[in-house]
């Protein structure tokens, strides 16, 4: 049900125990009678939770197997997509490596530049306004998610972010 739920794209294993209860096909597939109970949601994600990554890519490599016994697939081409998931971190929080928080590093420049910064709304304005606005991952990073980057999304805003790959054989 697990190997059916990835690759039927279902986002949950209450959608994969859905599914299957509901689908006469899964069924057949999955072999349930009409009247027999499928599994329930916790039971897969229990179930996912104790089996070892090795398991994963040992049923992925049986099934692959089959796939190029059949003539289904060849594996001579990867393809590669990616795309960028924005990630649980604001752009607010971020702090220099050397652990200068972002407001204090904008405040700097606004005294450097001779500012009168006499509230938050005048920082604000400032950092709005400023020139030569850059956020590099090398020299920044989130204190909550370090692995999160600064990216343009598709809609061209700026957030953290990670970019996701995923390569087919």
């Amino acid at each position: 049900m697990l190997l059916l739920g990835y690759l039927m794209g279902f986002e949950s294993e209450r959608r994969i125990a859905l599914q299957a209860a509901d689908s006469l096909s899964l069924r057949q597939f999955l072999g349930y009678g009409l009247h027999e109970a499928t599994l329930d949601h916790s039971t897969l994600s229990k179930t996912r939770k104790r089996l070892a990554l090795e398991a994963h890519e040992e049923v992925f490599g049986w099934v692959l197997g089959r796939l190029r016994e059949a003539g289904l697939t060849q594996g001579g081409e990867v393809a590669v997509d990616a795309t960028t998931l924005e990630a649980n971190a604001a752009l607010k929080v971020w702090c220099a490596r050397r652990r200068e928080a972002y407001r204090e590093f904008v405040l700097g420049l606004a005294e450097a530049a001779g500012e009168c910064i006499e509230s938050e709304g005048d920082l604000i304005r400032f950092d709005r306004q400023r020139k030569g606005k850059s956020l590099s991952n090398e020299e920044w990073e989130s204190p909550v998610d370090p692995d999160a980057r600064v990216a343009k999304m598709k809609d061209g805003t700026t957030h953290l972010a990670y970019k996701a790959e995923h390569a087919v054989d």
